[in-house]
């Protein structure tokens, strides 16, 4: 996701949570009124007009998230906006009996909300403010700095008293409650659309990804047929004209040049089948595994074991895939590993293929991939919905392990 793309989705959310407020503040004080009707409280005390004050507040608070152009100020009015309602919740706090009550509750919100939202400094920053002022405003009306405000004139015990007991089974349980669940799953509905979306540009880039890699087939395809019909041809035709002026250059001459012309034929030859070896196409990917460890064999000495098991051809895509998983591993052997053997594997599962490359060389931390060309072997396997597997320690070898659908021609069996 861009930065750009990251913004706009933030200050949605934002934006969301600030309808969620407007949702949560009415039902405190549809609360807040039940709790008037059955416990005989005065409609002047604040349970019923901080709520609305509340409310009011959400209104600037969305117009300055509106007019923010970056994150890194979105963040600071969001935070000034929680440092406001702790504020606003510390006065109701005060007004609502103290630490005499429940009203260290009514910080939850703020608190869940700013450490979802903001970054870590300014979560921990919102964090600290609830703690000072709730804790200042017990410590201040303990020490009579400020006065104490009672929200029930009780007569005895607190549990024996009807208002007390339903205002804190209805403000402080339901209520509290209630609007904790909602503002949860709106957290929840907006952390499983954030994750559906960027499901969906995963989707998008394995399938932009696959495109990619059969387009990348198409074009190697296409350079390693000029490599060996064109160009091989070209040089095999300036060899039989070299053989017609023998006489005139002389023999040696005429056998250096021929040298060089036939290595350079070897090697357009070597290179193209590097890029694609025609016995893919034309007999399948068991053949060209074959003539793959051949050249290896002779190219570097490096003894080359085969347990390939025969069946029904693959896709091409799914050849063009192993066949490449091939070339590199054995590439990286030929290069890293020190090894005197390795050992390909093709084993045939119902629906699946498996295809295994082991050597005896000094081996590699698997989590260590810089410069071995495993990390884009690894999106590779993954974007056909593959999946690789390394096994190996330093001086033990190493196991690259690849098992991938197998989406045969004829039909979905691999056996």
């Amino acid at each position: 996701m861009s930065p750009i793309d990251r913004f706009v989705d933030l200050k949605e959310r934002v934006l969301r949570t600030i309808l969620a407020r407007r949702v949560t503040l009415g039902v405190f004080a549809g609360v807040a009124l039940v709790v008037k009707f059955t416990s005989g409280i005065s409609y002047l005390n604040p349970l019923y007009y901080t709520p609305v004050a509340w409310f009011l507040l959400t209104f600037p608070f969305a117009t300055l998230v509106r007019r923010q152009k970056s994150e890194r100020w979105l963040h600071w009015v969001h935070t000034g906006y929680f440092l406001a309602e702790i504020a606003l919740i510390t006065l109701f706090v005060h007004w609502m009996g103290g630490s005499e009550w429940i009203g260290n509750i009514f910080y939850l919100f703020t608190v869940i909300t700013a450490n979802f939202f903001l970054p870590r400094m300014q979560g921990y920053l919102v964090t600290a403010v609830v703690i000072l002022l709730y804790a200042g405003l017990a410590l201040l009306e303990y020490a009579g700095v400020i006065p104490h405000r009672s929200l029930f004139a009780l007569l005895g015990e607190p549990h024996r008293s009807l208002s007390y007991t339903l205002t804190t089974i209805l403000a402080g349980v339901v209520g509290v409650y209630l609007v904790l669940t909602y503002t949860v799953r709106t957290f929840t509905e907006i952390d499983a659309n954030k994750n559906r979306m960027l499901a969906k540009r995963e989707a998008e880039l394995a399938a932009l990804s696959n495109r990619l890699l059969s387009a990348q087939d198409v074009e190697r395809r296409r350079i390693a047929h000029e490599l060996h019909d064109t160009l091989g041809q070209s040089l095999a035709a300036v060899r039989l004209r070299l053989a017609a002026l023998r006489d005139r250059i002389g023999a040696d001459e005429h056998e250096a040049m021929a040298a060089t012309v036939d290595q350079a034929i070897r090697e357009t030859r070597t290179l193209a089948y590097s890029l694609r070896p025609p016995l893919l196409d034309d007999l399948g990917l068991v053949p060209s595994l074959r003539r793959l460890a051949a050249m290896v064999r002779e190219g570097s000495g490096l003894e080359v074991l085969l347990e390939l098991e025969e069946g029904e051809r693959p896709s091409g895509a799914v050849e063009s895939l192993l066949f490449s998983v091939a070339q590199e591993a054995l590439s990286n052997v030929e290069r890293h590993a020190k090894a005197r053997r390795v050992v390909i594997r093709l084993r045939r599962h119902p629906g699946r293929l498996g295809f295994e490359v082991e050597d005896d060389g000094v081996g590699f931390r698997p989590e260590d991939r810089s410069g071995l060309g495993l990390r884009g072997m690894v999106e590779r396997v993954e974007a056909a919905g593959g999946r690789v597997h390394v096994v190996s320690s330093p001086g033990s070898g190493a196991r690259i392990s690849v098992e991938v659908p197998c989406e045969t021609d004829p039909g979905p069996r691999c056996g």
